[in-house]
């Protein structure tokens, strides 16, 4: 036992690493930024889709964001 085990990561522990990232990174991100964001990506699934582009609206109506898209 002279060996130090290797610690695997496991599949929880990635997506916990991967979410915590991803948190990370959106806390850092203005408002403005991530309706950009959001309404310059198209989504694969037309759920996706319509619920970006609702909240692109809401934020146009509301006048958070720049909402000139």
């Amino acid at each position: 036992m002279s060996e130090p085990q290797q610690h695997r990561e496991t599949a929880v522990e990635q997506v916990r690493r991967v979410r915590d990232q991803l948190n990370r990174e959106i806390e850092a991100t203005t408002a403005e930024a991530l309706l950009d964001r959001i309404h310059g990506h198209r989504y694969a699934s037309p759920f996706l889709q319509r619920l970006a582009s609702r909240a692109v609206r809401k934020a146009a109506t509301s006048g958070t964001g720049s909402g000139s898209h």
